[in-house]
């Protein structure tokens, strides 16, 4: 089947649709977001594996995200919220602006999810691009649907039309939630060796303690104990922020979620030269104001550059974690370029975890956690596509 791009309306929003007959995958022109990725065989098996908010959301500059961003708080972070939905963008800033940047009308994130987005039709996909005019930044990300696979391949690029050199905080605000995520019958696998815990708590319901370092998947909780930080949403009315780096070893990351009820796994690859962070944030039903009520579950998977949503002076006073640099640096009109995909896959019964996730010649294979145990996504051009330099 060839790969269709139609233009349609998401939730009362603009949006692009991509399919090849096998997967969809569905973006935002306000923001950029890529808001739904699900197999195209309807049913259970065919619901979107990301996470769409409860509230509503709104295109940026439209008379409903302003108020919305009132409704959410009316700073930086209702200005975020009023359009976030999904798998995010933040550029160049991962956390809240400081009091410079806000006067300056950048939201929590950085400028790009809050920016209309330009896209264009590609024979296997579409590409959008942003002007960050605060920042002097131009973003341009390619999504290229595999032929007959649920595979969907990402390239983006960032131009520095500034100056001066300026750092970067580059991150993939990937975020999971129900129906697919869901307590008791998810896992959530990454290929990560050592983190720590957020200095900030979390506003009075944090599970974890603050500033804590761990090996991961077991953070330090609160109560004394250990967190499983691949199991979601076990521990109602609290939240975290963490962040694991990836294992150095490692050309190829990965992060995984399973849902064994459903047999049903969602993959992201990317080059750890690209992102060698994964920031980890759970919500579950602890805040209580607008627009999260209180009700709202999320987990965010969010890899990057910059390990923590912290701004830029607070992190720029870091310099580096375990060893790992904390953001990328461009040159004037420089330009830098990461790579990554993401994949959809039904599983063997009784699968209850993923152990691996391997990059070969000609497929994805993702390896069980009993022995011997393994299928893979048959796809051309796998490890062609991640081939190439980081800056020109």
């Amino acid at each position: 089947m060839s790969i269709r791009v139609t233009h349609e309306r998401w939730n009362d929003r603009e949006a692009v649709r991509l399919c090849n007959g096998v997967m969809e995958a569905v973006i935002l022109p306000g923001g950029g977001h890529l808001v739904e990725l699900r197999l195209a065989c309807g049913g259970e098996a065919g619901i979107n594996c990301l996470w769409t908010p409860s509230w509503p959301t709104a295109d940026p500059g439209t008379p409903l995200a302003a108020s919305l961003t009132i409704a959410y708080g009316n700073d930086a972070a209702g200005r975020f919220l009023a359009g976030f939905a999904g798998h995010a963008l933040c550029l160049d800033l991962f956390g809240a602006p400081s009091p410079q940047e806000e006067a300056l009308g950048i939201a929590l994130h950085g400028e790009a999810a809050v920016r209309q987005w330009s896209f264009e039709t590609t024979p296997t996909g579409c590409i959008g691009r942003v002007d960050l005019s605060v920042a002097q930044l131009k973003f341009t990300r390619n999504l290229s649907v595999a032929h007959r696979a649920a595979v969907l391949f990402i390239e983006e690029r960032v131009e520095n039309r500034g100056a001066e050199a300026r750092d970067l905080h580059w991150v993939q605000h990937l975020t999971l939630g129900p129906p697919f995520l869901a307590a008791g019958e998810s896992h959530i696998i990454a290929s990560l060796d050592r983190g720590i815990t957020w200095p900030l708590g979390y506003e009075g319901h944090e599970l974890l303690r603050d500033n804590a370092p761990f090996a991961w998947p077991n953070a330090p909780a609160l109560d004394g104990g250990a967190a499983d930080l691949r199991v979601p949403f076990a521990h109602k009315g609290t939240g975290f922020v963490a962040a694991a780096r990836v294992i150095p070893s490692r050309e190829f990351a990965f992060i995984a979620a399973l849902n064994f009820r459903l047999n049903l796994a969602l993959i992201y690859c990317f080059r750890r030269r690209d992102f060698p962070w994964v920031a980890i944030w759970e919500e579950n039903c602890a805040r209580k104001g607008a627009p999260w009520n209180g009700t709202t579950q999320a987990r965010g998977m969010e890899f990057g550059t910059t390990p923590m949503p912290i701004g830029r002076e607070a992190m720029h006073a870091m310099g580096t974690l375990f060893d790992t640099t904390c953001s990328r640096r461009i040159a004037p009109g420089g330009m830098l370029h990461a790579r990554y995909l993401t994949a959809i896959t039904q599983v063997p019964p009784g699968w209850r975890s993923i152990a691996d996730v391997h990059l070969e010649a000609q497929a994805l294979r993702i390896v069980g956690e009993q022995a011997g145990s393994s299928i893979e996504i048959p796809v051309n051009g796998l490890l062609e596509f991640f081939e190439g330099e980081n800056e020109e």
